[in-house]
């Protein structure tokens, strides 16, 4: 059983609900879905092989760009992490809430809040916030 649309759409319109809709399908709700298409199928008309095939590699490389999602979130935060580390103890200026410049050493971070913040005195700061770092001369 095929289902085909009687009014064409624009590119853009058909990308976005087909994004969003691979995003909340996960691969058992896939395999579910093929295994209706598959038992509800005109048997004057079977589905084509090379179109099961296209949606099998579809739904591979959707996982693929999952997992690499995973693995580049998980590279910057490290990554940020790491940032914030070497700020610790380190002159910086920033920019207030006020639009008043402030300047302190920093001596703490909060890299788990979003947005990343450091402790600078008794204030904090969000890391967006630092205009300038002071280079440390030994």
């Amino acid at each position: 059983m095929e289902i085909t649309s009687t009014t064409p759409l624009a590119p853009a319109t058909r990308a976005a609900p087909a994004a969003s809709a691979a995003s909340a399908l996960g691969a058992a709700e896939f395999m579910q879905l093929l295994m209706a298409q598959l038992a509800h199928q005109d048997p004057l008309e079977p589905m084509n092989n090379a179109e099961m095939l296209t949606q099998f590699s579809q739904l591979n490389s959707l996982q693929e760009l999952r997992d690499i999602r995973t693995a580049l979130q998980e590279v910057s935060a490290s990554s940020q992490t790491a940032y914030l580390a070497s700020l610790l103890g380190k002159t910086v200026r920033f920019s207030r809430t006020n639009d008043q410049p402030g300047e302190g050493s920093v001596n703490g971070i909060l890299p788990h809040s979003q947005p990343p913040q450091l402790l600078i005195g008794e204030e904090t700061v969000n890391l967006s916030d630092v205009l300038f770092v002071e280079a440390e001369i030994s």
